[in-house]
């Protein structure tokens, strides 16, 4: 149950109300009826960065991937804006989604997730999201801190297509190295100049790049990668418009929340992901907080 505090702090007038606390938090009310978005085009305000190409809605964000049944990524969510879909995201818990804080920052109004479906338009599970809470951080320009978490309205109902993700383990901990090559999946487009996204669920396979190959390769670009980005590539494969906010993962354990990129599957380019494990601790404590 939410307690009566957290029910009052989401209705402050403009939906958003700063936590002090260093976690680095803000709040959005989803339960508003319908608001124009603040501002449309890129996510980020670096002309440099195009992860978005202009959507008349949110944003959204696999080049040669194949279709993938639900069962391969059961962790897999469909972010809904106004019915329309706009971004993916990942199952946490029964209550907890994880996806981009793009995805979300800027726009109130009606959002729902579907689970438990490989065809974004139908099928699964459909929740709506009580309310969401992108990280303080996030600067749009430098696309820092792109993380957000959705909590839902009603609990998830787990299944053979309906299943969390886990965690990466920390620094901290004993583990084993960790994967060169990752699976991310979405409904995003096919290639840059593609004008829909997808019907079908889509994956493909891109493998970490250094972080210093990394920010070599996009200094070029005018864009600085940080230490909480995570940079994959694959030649002629990659994440694109459409894909923003889904998962990078191994196995069942997700490394990664697709942020941005320079075009898609462009060479001098790798896809650029929030490094799950960096934000290991922030995710925790909004669960703990609000659950």
């Amino acid at each position: 149950m939410l307690g009566s505090g957290l029910l009052l702090l989401l209705r402050l007038l403009g939906g958003t109300a700063q936590h002090d606390t260093d976690w680095g938090t803000h709040f959005l009310d989803m339960s508003y009826g319908r608001a124009t978005p603040a501002s449309t085009g890129n996510i980020s305000s670096n002309p440099h960065i195009n992860a978005i190409e202009h959507q008349e809605e949110p944003p959204t964000r696999i080049v040669n991937g194949i279709r993938i049944p639900c069962e391969r990524a059961p962790y897999q969510v469909a972010l809904r804006y106004e019915g329309q879909f706009v971004c993916g995201g990942s199952i946490l818990s029964r209550y907890w989604v994880l996806t981009a804080a793009h995805c979300v920052v800027g726009y109130r109004g009606n959002y729902r997730v579907r689970v438990g479906s490989a065809v974004q338009p139908s099928g699964g599970q459909l929740h709506r999201v009580l309310f969401a809470v992108p990280h303080r951080g996030y600067n749009k320009k430098t696309m820092q801190n792109d993380v957000a978490l959705l909590r839902l309205a009603t609990p998830l109902r787990y299944g053979r297509c309906v299943q969390p993700a886990r965690l990466p383990s920390s620094s901290r901990e004993k583990q084993s190295p960790p994967p060169r090559c990752y699976m991310v999946s979405g409904w995003g487009l096919r290639k840059a100049s593609a004008q829909n996204v997808q019907r079908h669920l889509r994956a493909t396979v891109v493998c970490r790049v250094s972080a210093g190959r990394c920010r070599g390769m996009y200094k070029k670009g005018g864009v600085r990668i940080y230490n909480q980005m995570l940079c994959a590539q694959r030649l002629g494969h990659d994440s694109c418009s459409g894909d923003s906010g889904g998962p990078l993962a191994f196995g069942r354990t997700l490394y990664g929340v697709v942020s941005f990129g320079i075009g898609c599957a462009n060479k001098n380019y790798p896809g650029v992901y929030v490094n799950v494990r960096r934000f290991r601790g922030w995710i925790r404590y909004v669960i703990k907080s609000f659950s």
